[in-house]
């Protein structure tokens, strides 16, 4: 593998408070549920803890989940004991990096949501995933994944170098009813489109008094459309569509999201 690291590029190994945050985001789900339909079986590559997985999994396909955390997998798999057995049986779960990874088999359509092409900070991970996920693609099968953009960036104030500690988010945890707030700090680097995100989670005892606060950090990079398109025409991919927003929308330079379907070429 021509990584700069053998680890996972610094994604922070958090599942409980990643399902805390996200558990409930579902802006996303319908779309994915449309695109992978028409198969019987998916790849969903940084699967999480299922936010995705098991609604796809309810409408009949198979899904093959992938993850580099183990943490976020079992997860997983606990919230899979209460969910029917159809369900249940639809689901594999395997961790690995999606940079390297073997499976032994092919798939009709292979996926990155949610963002999380984003972690692979350099060009050596960015062709490594491709080179791992094309062995992965039947010919003629279909890639998707989907990047916040420059327009997203900027509304969310990711590239102003703020040194303030903003806060993003405020509730009560539901699993151990505990108020959490989540306050970050946000630096980006021009010269190699990266940003490095601190992200301050503070728990509230009952009474109110701050009972721990734990800081994570998250690096991500920002891509252009076209480092995309040109990672797809290394990799014998052809970009057949691009939405701009999860309603297959049209992508405009208003665009905060990216959602681009590749389709690999049928072998001679």
């Amino acid at each position: 593998m021509s990584t700069t690291d053998a680890t996972f590029p610094e994604v922070p190994d958090q599942p409980a408070l990643y399902d805390w945050l996200y558990e409930h985001t579902d802006k996303d789900v319908e779309m994915y549920r449309a695109l992978t339909r028409p198969h019987a079986r998916v790849l969903e590559c940084a699967v999480g803890t299922g936010r995705l997985a098991i609604p796809i999994a309810e409408q009949g396909t198979a899904v093959h989940g992938l993850d580099y955390s183990a943490g976020m997998l079992d997860l997983f798999r606990t919230k899979l004991q209460g969910e029917p057995e159809a369900v249940r049986e639809r689901i594999t779960l395997t961790q690995g990096d999606m940079r390297d990874f073997d499976l032994g088999e092919r798939f009709p359509f292979v996926f990155i949501p949610f963002g999380s092409f984003v972690y692979l900070l350099t060009l050596d991970d960015q062709i490594a995933c491709f080179g791992a996920l094309l062995r992965h693609l039947e010919p003629g099968g279909t890639l998707v994944l989907d990047v916040p953009t420059w327009e997203e960036a900027v509304d969310e104030s990711w590239l102003m170098n703020d040194e303030r500690v903003m806060k993003i988010r405020q509730g009560r945890d539901p699993k151990t009813n505990k108020m959490t707030e989540m306050w970050t700090t946000n630096r980006f680097d021009a010269s190699t489109q990266l940003m490095t995100q601190d992200r301050h989670y503070r728990i509230y005892a009952a009474d109110g008094s701050l009972e721990r606060e734990q800081v994570v950090v998250w690096r991500s990079r920002f891509f252009f459309l076209g480092e995309l398109e040109l990672l797809a025409r290394m990799h014998g991919l052809e970009i057949t569509d691009t939405y701009g927003d999860f309603e297959f929308g049209p992508y405009t330079h208003r665009s905060e999201v990216a959602v681009v379907v590749m389709r690999r070429r049928p072998e001679a």
